[in-house]
Formats: structure tokens, C-alpha cells, sequence
């Protein structure tokens, strides 16, 4: 079960839209994600993260970006060579996302706006039309403070896995708006492990320190894999029931192999490169079982892959949002 939400605040595989640029999104969030990695993984702590969410959000907060702040971020997320266009195709991404049959994925926008504050009213059209965007006030008299509306909405988008997202005093009178994302996505593999199957093994972490953990095992497993002896990298494509969705897991073969895998994917073109050319085989699989939970403050690192005049408060123009001195926090 992945689970996923997204907030900003502003203070003071598709089937129907063009082949092309479905590919050149694809091509952009994929490029994305990679340069965040490298700024979000410098910790050497484990950490996941949507790169959908987080490129969808900021995609959709360009709508009310004009001048330099607006070419910086669709510099920085990919996607000026898509015009207007990456609009509707996030549109049909949402809409396809949120129809699947076989596992459960739940994505959905929302936009909480402070009534002090006038906004200008074709951004909540337009976020409403591409993105289906649900808006509302800031309650600034909520019972708990303004903070709990929103933290119940995250919660009950995230089937209950997210809960007290936002801290108290995190709203005051400056905040203008939330622009919120959350995905959920809770699938069960195509081929299950036999849970009595599952046992306690060592398993190597860098440094060469071994833990006992859980460690599912699946035999006679006939799925893609890889032997990239070029790279000394093992690939894997678990699937999820219908196949439209699959876990990928890359493998570096020297239990001190991972700085080698991260620094590998930052080259051009490397990620497809890995990620090509599976091939269907029988195998013994041994995977172990984990829980990951982050919570990432991107504005020092959207800053430093060039967003510069979002964040601040000098700078910023988001005219097409609210007029007067707006900027993202």
C-alpha cells in the first residue's frame, strides 16, 4: 500500500490524448523525479515519494505563475515545450487513474483558500476543469483550528493511513491558500506470496551490517527480469493484479553497490535504459518485507533545481492566482 500526500501553500501510461505528448509528460515527470532523487537522497536515509504527485500539484499551481516565476517552473518540472496542452493530459491521467478496476488507486487535488483573501476566479475554474480540483474555505474557526479540516480530508482521501498531516499553527492570517494532492494506492500482487512461506532472514545493509528481518519468498515465480552484467544490476518487475501496474526493483549485486546504482541513473537516458529489455523467466524470489514513511520540506531543494522565484516573497508573481505579493511556502 503506497500512500502518498502532497501540500503547498501560497503565502500572501495513457490511452487517449496524443501519443506524443503523452511520452514527452512521461519523459518530463521521469526526468523530475530523477533530479529531485539526487537532492532528496543525499541523507543516505531510505525515502519514497510520489514524483506524480509532487509534478502534478506544482504542474497545476503554474496556472496562476506568470512572467519569470512561470517560465522558472515549467523549466525546473519539464514541460514548456508542452504548452497548455500538459494540462488536459493530466486531466485524462486523473480520470484513468481514479477508474481502475483491479487495484485501488485513489489520486485527488484540492484547494483550500482563505475568504479574506479575493482569488481570481478562472484559477478555480481551471484547476476545477484540468485537474477536478475541489475548493474551499479556510475555516479559520474550525474546533481544533483551521488545521483539522484539511487534516480530515487528507485522512479520509488516504483511507485513514495519513492523519495529522499538518501541525497546529501551521495556517495564520498570511496563508492565501493550500493547494493539496494525495494518492493512494493499495494493490495486491498478480502472483501473491504464500504468507506461511515468509521467514525471518539476514539481510545486508550498507556498511555491511546484518539485520534478521521478514523475508517473503516465492518459487517457481515466472515474471520479467534482467541480468545487467554491464552495470552488475539485477532488475525485477513484480506485477500487481492485472497488470497494469508493477513494482520494479533494481538490484545492485556489491552489498555497496547502491552509491553506483543512484550515481548510474543520474546519466541521460540510463533509467529506460535499466529499466528495458526484461525478459519473462522462471525464478526464485526472496524479497523483504518493509514499511517506508517520509515527510519532505522541498522548498530549499525546488530552489536549488532552479525555482527560485516561487519561493520567494520578493519575487514571485502569482497574478493569475491572487494579486499582490504571493509566493509558495
Amino acid at each position: 500500500m503506497i500512500v502518498i500526500a502532497v501540500i503547498l501553500a501560497v503565502i500572501g501510461q495513457l490511452v487517449s490524448a496524443d501519443q506524443q505528448q503523452q511520452l514527452a509528460l512521461s519523459s518530463a515527470v521521469s526526468d523530475f523525479s530523477q533530479r529531485l532523487y539526487q537532492k532528496v537522497a543525499l541523507d543516505g536515509s531510505n525515502v519514497v515519494y510520489s514524483p506524480y504527485s509532487i509534478h502534478s500539484l506544482l504542474t497545476m499551481t503554474s496556472l496562476g505563475a506568470w512572467g519569470d516565476t512561470a517560465t522558472e517552473m515549467k523549466d525546473v518540472l519539464g514541460i514548456t515545450s508542452l504548452g497548455d496542452s500538459v494540462h488536459s493530459i493530466y486531466r485524462e491521467t486523473i480520470q484513468q487513474f481514479n477508474s481502475q478496476s483491479r487495484i485501488q488507486l485513489l489520486t485527488g487535488n484540492a484547494i483550500f483558500i482563505n475568504p479574506s483573501y479575493p482569488i481570481v476566479p478562472e484559477f478555480i475554474q481551471e484547476t476545477s476543469d484540468k485537474y477536478l480540483a475541489k475548493a474551499d474555505n479556510i475555516d479559520f474557526n474550525a474546533d481544533g483550528g483551521p488545521e483539522k479540516p484539511i487534516n480530515d480530508y487528507i485522512e479520509v482521501k488516504t483511507e485513514h493511513v495519513i492523519k495529522d498531516l499538518l501541525e497546529p499553527d501551521s495556517i495564520d492570517g498570511l496563508t492565501v491558500m493550500l493547494l493539496v494532492n494525495t494518492i493512494f494506492f493499495n494493490g495486491t500482487w498478480n502472483s501473491p506470496f504464500e504468507e506461511e512461506l515468509t521467514r525471518k532472514q539476514d539481510f545486508k545493509l550498507l556498511g555491511g551490517t546484518v539485520k534478521q528481518i521478514d523475508m517473503m519468498h516465492g518459487s517457481e515465480r515466472r515474471t520479467n527480469i534482467k541480468k545487467d552484467d554491464v552495470n552488475n544490476v539485477d532488475v525485477a518487475e513484480i506485477p500487481f493484479r492485472g497488470r497494469r501496474f508493477a513494482l520494479y526493483i533494481a538490484l545492485p549485486r556489491a552489498c555497496d553497490g547502491i552509491t553506483d546504482l543512484e550515481n548510474l541513473l543520474q546519466q541521460p537516458g540510463k533509467v529506460d535504459e535499466l529499466f528495458t529489455g526484461l525478459k519473462l523467466k522462471t525464478v526464485e524470489m526472496t524479497i523483504p518485507r518493509f514499511r517506508i514513511e517520509t515527510k519532505l520540506e522541498l522548498e530549499d531543494v525546488l530552489v536549488d533545481m532552479g525555482m527560485v522565484k516561487a519561493f520567494s516573497e520578493e519575487l514571485a508573481d502569482f497574478s493569475g492566482i491572487s494579486h499582490g505579493g504571493n509566493y509558495i511556502r
